[in-house]
């Protein structure tokens, strides 16, 4: 098993500061900074503390198979959102743009092309480094859509686009991390504060 080396920790650092930079550019308000961004940071932290714990890559068999099916819930999630009204109602309510059909489509067939050549990159191939994206999707795309979806349609007093598929990430994205972590103890360390910060973020950036 290959473990995360210093090299690996300082590509993942450059990895996910590109992200960062890319998720503020394309964000015409403030929509993917309170939401893709702080999802990237919260990756980067599951990856530093894999990485502090001394973590050897699981074995793709062990890992995979609930990863990408994880990552298939999300092409429902997708299209609760898509025929909804997500992608113009989620921006502008932080001061952002409607995103264009194509822009949406694009967005996230991208990213899901990429959460699944990085999975098996990371898995397969071992290299470390690319757990980024792979960790970033679960992070986001799966727990924080959870609680991004629940907060939004709290704070509104109704339904938001997507809120009913996003629930079932309650539970697959825990389950994710306590096997890739390898304990619920510091599964539970690692999603408290970002349970708890989160919603607090969503909320006063809101317009």
């Amino acid at each position: 098993m290959n473990n995360i080396t210093k090299k690996d920790c300082m590509i993942g650092s450059f990895l996910s500061l590109f992200m960062v930079c890319l998720f503020t550019y394309l964000s015409s308000g403030y929509e993917l900074i309170v939401t893709f961004v702080i999802g990237v940071l919260f990756a980067f932290a599951i990856f530093l503390t894999l990485y502090r714990r001394g973590w050897a890559l699981s074995e793709p068999l062990s890992i995979l198979p609930l990863y990408f099916g994880i990552l298939s819930w999300q092409f429902i999630h997708f299209s609760e959102e898509f025929i909804t009204g997500f992608s113009s109602q989620f921006p502008a309510i932080y001061g952002g743009e409607a995103y264009s059909v194509p822009f949406f489509l694009l967005l996230n067939m991208i990213s899901y092309s990429l959460f699944t050549v990085t999975a098996i990159l990371a898995f397969v191939k071992r290299l470390p480094f690319l757990l980024i994206p792979a960790l970033f999707f679960i992070a986001y795309g799966a727990l924080g859509n959870a609680i991004a979806h629940t907060t939004w349609s709290i704070y509104f007093g109704k339904y938001f686009p997507g809120l009913y598929t996003a629930q079932l990430y309650w539970i697959l994205a825990p389950l994710f991390l306590r096997r890739l972590t390898g304990t619920w103890s510091v599964t539970l360390k690692l999603i408290i504060p970002y349970v708890v910060l989160l919603p607090i973020a969503l909320i006063w950036a809101l317009v």
